[in-house]
């Protein structure tokens, strides 16, 4: 998990608060990643983030509320990518922009998703925090290519069935790749821009004339 020091010269309460907070999640990520759930303690996030076990508690209350704000935590570059993706240029390029958002997010944290997923699989009750942000993160990813995919199809109510196909290869090439001991050379990317492009936008393009 990268999350962005705080370079004040001088720093206020809310400073400090925001400082320390930092420090704890991102002790907490490393720890919960590599441990997992049960056999990390507070101590041990406290020991990792330099900080005492009572400022976790004054933080976050407790090692559940602290898991569930780690993972909201944990996603926050993905989402800014998606954001900054869908921000400017037209469709295609937005289309284009998002995959690579998401495959980038998959490339650079993939020893955490790997972690995270396997605790989703063992239905953990901890878990339903991280399981519940996956899938509102999926809903808007996905709802974001059908706006895309909509300006760009003829029938614009094909647009959700074909993001959702988008959304299924790249889940899917996920799971496989995180079975894996490293990623695959190949992808299923080039293949889906094919897809995409090269058939269903250049028809789309040709009905509307």
């Amino acid at each position: 998990m990268s999350v962005a020091p705080v370079s004040l010269p001088r720093l206020g309460v809310a400073g400090r608060k925001a400082l320390t907070q930092q420090k704890i999640l991102r002790a907490s990520m490393e720890l919960f990643a590599t441990r997992g759930y049960h056999r990390t303690s507070t101590s041990q996030i406290a020991a990792r983030a330099g900080v005492s076990r009572a400022s976790i508690f004054w933080h976050f209350s407790d090692k559940a509320t602290l898991f569930g704000e780690t993972c909201r935590h944990f996603l926050v570059p993905f989402r800014e990518s998606l954001a900054r993706g869908r921000g400017h240029g037209d469709p295609r390029e937005r289309i284009v922009r998002q995959i690579d958002a998401y495959e980038s997010f998959v490339r650079e944290q993939r020893a955490t998703i790997r972690a995270f997923v396997s605790w989703i699989f063992a239905s953990q009750p901890h878990a339903l925090s991280l399981r519940d942000e996956l899938l509102a993160l999926h809903r808007e990813f996905q709802s974001g290519l059908a706006r895309d995919l909509a300006a760009l199809l003829a029938d614009p109510s094909e647009a959700p069935a074909l993001a959702a196909m988008t959304v299924a290869v790249l889940h899917g090439e996920l799971l496989i790749t995180l079975g894996r001991e490293a990623p695959h050379a190949t992808s299923p990317r080039a293949a889906l821009e094919r897809l995409l492009f090269e058939r269903i936008a250049p028809r789309a393009s040709n009905t509307k004339e």
